[in-house]
């Protein structure tokens, strides 16, 4: 499943930098191997899975079923939550110094070239990939919802 993810994620690299991308999916520094796309993809959709639900079946008020209510409720805080988990994630790694390459002829470790412009890039994009998300999550549960059935749309 994370590579899926990573591959998703991936669509976007231009604009976040392949050098965070091998980084990311564990390439590219002894000290991370794992697929941190899968990581951060599976906390996106259990992020955006507990707002939808706090909305639809939780807050359920009949003032909110128009999509300013929507967006207000259910879109903006998604974003910003999904930015601030990507952002931090990388972030917590880079200022623990671990986003390092190690150079196989000289075994000379140096950073890798990425800095907080493409965390927030990187973050940018995961919120509009929770976007996308919370809006299929919608359409799938928003029928059962007494007063926000409508939302969306």
């Amino acid at each position: 499943m994370g590579d899926t993810i990573g591959k998703i994620y991936c669509l976007f690299e231009d604009f976040f930098g392949s050098e965070l991308a091998d980084y990311m999916w564990g390439n590219s520094s002894p000290y991370q191997t794992e697929n941190m796309f899968g990581t951060i993809g599976f906390l996106m959709l259990i992020i955006s899975l507990l707002i939808a639900f706090t909305f639809y079946y939780v807050i359920n008020l009949p003032p909110l079923n128009s999509r300013s209510g929507w967006s207000l409720c259910a879109l903006l805080p998604n974003a910003v939550i999904n930015f601030f988990v990507a952002f931090g994630m990388l972030i917590f790694d880079y200022n623990e110094s671990i986003m390092i390459s190690i150079d196989q002829a000289t075994e000379e470790q140096t950073m890798l070239n990425v800095g907080y412009s493409n965390f927030i890039v990187f973050g940018l994009i995961n919120c509009i990939i929770s976007i996308a998300t919370i809006f299929i999550i919608s359409l799938i549960i928003k029928w059962w919802s007494v007063n926000c059935r409508t939302t969306p749309f």
